[in-house]
């Protein structure tokens, strides 16, 4: 059902938002150091966790941004208020 909703085409970003907001009970950010990556920790309403790992940037990186954390701005975007 939620994923018929999500894919309508009359389901907006504003709907989605409220969905993710409904479904979502908290994100938390640290840093693993050792793997030079940021872990996101999603804690879903009803005690499921999923947990997210992106890599750091390095220093002297290109200042280009990976298809990695494009995918990843677009799955926070849905979890993040404006």
């Amino acid at each position: 059902m939620l994923r018929t909703v999500w894919s309508a085409p009359t389901t907006d970003a504003k709907l989605k938002k409220r969905i993710v907001r409904t479904v979502i009970h908290e994100v938390v950010a640290d840093i693993d150091d050792e793997a030079s990556e940021i872990v996101l920790l999603i804690h879903w309403i009803g005690g499921v966790h999923t947990e997210l790992r992106l890599p750091k940037r390095r220093r002297g990186q290109r200042n280009a941004t990976s298809a990695d954390i494009i995918a990843a701005i677009r799955q926070l975007v849905l979890i993040a208020s404006d």
